[in-house]
């Protein structure tokens, strides 16, 4: 496998790999108990998405009562609170991942 990725990583990132390069046992993180925590990249990306297409994109992404919301609803409380309540809040519904789905050409 590694044979693979040597071959193809240059002509995709069209970037050489460095001498004694070997990505397959440098990503040993994802082999340990930090690798359950991937899964909470992905579910940022699905609230994002549900923001983004729920108020930035039907309202306007530089719309600044939107920017504001988003300011006071999602950034200035940070970790205060339960995060749903927040996003409810923000989006005037419950969160859902439609919008991820569709970005990802599922739906």
């Amino acid at each position: 496998i590694q044979a693979l990725v040597d071959r193809l990583r240059p002509s995709i990132s069209l970037v050489e790999n460095p001498p004694g390069w070997a990505t397959l046992r440098t990503f040993a993180h994802l082999m340990n108990q930090y690798s359950a925590s991937y899964y909470g990249y992905m579910w940022a990306e699905v609230l994002s998405a549900d923001m983004f297409a729920t108020r930035f994109e039907k309202e306007g992404v530089m719309n600044p009562k939107v920017g504001m919301d988003y300011r006071k609803m999602i950034l200035a409380p940070g970790g205060t609170h339960n995060l749903n309540d927040h996003l409810t809040k923000f989006l005037g519904r419950s969160t859902n991942n439609e919008a991820f789905l569709k970005s990802r050409g599922i739906l």
